[in-house]
């Protein structure tokens, strides 16, 4: 189906995610209506095209492992839980042709089907918190291979040298759904040697310029709790495992860019919770937006939701986020460093984007892109138009897609009851606290595409909404989406912020969205000018 889908090049489709019983379509509302997409599902359903493709091959692809030893260390358990010896259990895994059926988890990660039965092994109790990139595991009846150092608990038995991910390769990855793979064992001075010869990774510190040519710089002089390069992220590669990422907040990030006088494309800064302390070589113009951290240009206040000149030896201070959670500070040009697979945006979990796929540290220097034209005067955006922050925020849901697999006290619960953010929140996802969510028959599902406010609900019964680098697949029922435009209100929340769950049809989803978009397109007009300083404020 995502063959047959790729194949017809339909206006409003933005990515296809397949899966190993479903697929996953993205699309804008604003371009292609829902209705329409599903008449155009239905209709290839029974076409020729998808019986064509369903017979179609990937490409076999050969992966060398060196099995055993500090390689494999779980070799001997594997063979022990089947009553096999170690030899044993490396002729039946390098036996089978094995079948991806997607990719997920981590960037590359491939899901293989057919793992002898008589391999199948648990998962450890207790995950391990590193396990080196390359290394093959068994989990369940399940066998994989791990493409960059992650946490994990899958019994490992040998490593490859081949790179299953790299971004800086003309095809990033090795594998995609559809291929098949063949292990073929190799000792370990062919594996050594086979590492030798690989063409070495790019520095992951590495930190040249982008094409554009700098119009100047500055330097971080404090970092702040977690300070990132976003932008609106990267999208084409959910399909292999890797999430679109951006800023958490597309609101706030896209009016600062507004404000700057750049495009909704350009990179800036996200700072969380605490702000950073920044000092400009060069004579800049900025703008900040979200949460209120008490900004400060040369220990004066300036005005959130603002966007005005620092000059040259200029000193930007933010302190603790006294509302909201995330700010945006954007510099007129956009952040100008390198793109990793078409953004800047930092991909902490794959370690790409931005400063080496880092979090900013001290003596950073980022540099800024030149634009053409008059720096303008300061400006803000009205009051009226300036998001709130509250204690208690509502969230719109679109029902869905596996909202039949709860109770219905379950499904009253999540959308009768006040949930509260716990402090397991990141950039990945939100867990809430509140009343228990109950499954008809377990939590668990065939593991199935994930987005942006996908709210999964594990066997704790409590939600845990996706956020900008969630995983791209996941083993939860899910109960519904948090619709796009509210996502803002849920990236500056914080521990203890309560949340409610509001049912939301399509048709309003839709007028949300595009209420939201008239907003944005309208901000220019709206902006109001400054005249230097006024009520104490830059």
């Amino acid at each position: 189906m995502a063959a047959a889908l790729q194949r017809q090049t339909v206006a409003g489709i933005r990515e296809l995610v397949p899966s190993y019983r479903s697929l996953l379509i993205l699309f804008d509302p604003l371009l292609l209506s829902r209705s329409v997409l599903r008449g155009l599902v239905t209709g290839l359903v029974s076409a020729d095209d998808v019986a064509a493709s369903s017979r179609e091959e990937g490409e076999l692809v050969r992966l060398p492992v060196c099995y055993g030893g500090d390689f494999g260390p779980d070799l001997d358990f594997v063979a022990s839980h089947n009553g096999l010896s170690p030899e044993e259990v490396i002729a039946l895994h390098a036996r089978e042709t094995y079948p991806v059926y997607m990719l997920g988890f981590l960037p590359g990660f491939p899901y293989l089907g057919g793992l002898p039965p008589r391999l199948a092994t648990p998962r450890l109790q207790s995950p391990r918190q590193k396990v080196a990139p390359g290394s093959v595991g068994i989990a369940g009846s399940q066998t994989g291979v791990y493409p960059f150092e992650s946490p994990g608990g899958w019994r490992i038995i040998g490593r490859t040298p081949q790179r299953l991910f790299d971004p800086f390769r003309a095809d990033p990855f090795l594998v995609s759904p559809g291929d098949r793979i063949r292990f073929e064992p190799i000792d370990r001075e062919t594996y050594e040697r086979s590492e030798r010869s690989r063409e070495p990774a790019r520095d992951p510190d590495f930190c040249s310029l982008a094409e554009e040519r700098p119009a100047g710089y500055f330097t971080v002089i404090k970092p702040g709790l977690l300070t990132t390069v976003q932008d609106r992220g990267r999208l084409g590669f959910r399909a292999f495992g890797l999430s679109p990422g951006g800023a958490m907040d597309p609101l706030a990030a896209r009016v600062a860019n507004l404000l700057a006088g750049n495009g909704p494309d350009a990179a800036l800064l996200e700072m969380t919770l605490l702000g950073g302390t920044f000092r400009f070589q060069s004579r800049a113009y900025v703008a900040v937006c979200g949460a209120d951290m008490g900004g400060r240009l040369n220990g004066v206040p300036v005005r959130n939701w603002s966007a005005f000149a620092v000059p040259a030896g200029g000193e930007l201070t933010f302190g603790h986020a006294v509302s909201g959670c995330r700010v945006y500070l954007a510099v007129r040009g956009g952040i100008c460093l390198p793109p990793v697979l078409g953004s800047r945006a930092t991909f902490l979990r794959a370690g790409i984007g931005g400063f080496g796929g880092r979090a900013l540290c001290v003596a950073d220097l980022i540099p800024f892109a030149k634009q053409s034209g008059a720096m303008p005067g300061p400006r803000f955006l009205p009051a009226n138009l300036v998001p709130v922050y509250p204690d208690e925020i509502r969230l719109r849901v679109l029902p869905g897609p596996q909202d039949d697999l709860f109770a219905p006290e379950g499904v009253r619960n999540f959308f009768s009851s006040v949930y509260t953010v716990t402090p397991r929140n990141d950039r990945m996802g939100y867990c809430l606290s509140g009343p228990a969510i109950r499954h008809r028959s377990g939590a668990d599902i065939i593991s199935d595409a994930l987005c942006a406010g996908a709210v999964q609900v594990p066997g704790d019964g409590l939600p845990l909404i996706m956020t900008a680098d969630h995983q791209t697949t996941g083993g939860y029922a899910k109960i519904g989406a948090v619709i796009g435009p509210d996502l803002f209100r849920l990236a500056q929340t914080r521990q203890g912020t309560r949340v409610r769950f509001v049912r939301c049809s399509d048709r309003e989803a839709v007028r949300v969205l595009r209420v939201q978009e008239e907003f944005l397109a309208g901000i220019g007009p709206a902006l109001t000018a400054g005249k230097g300083k006024a009520n104490g404020e830059h």
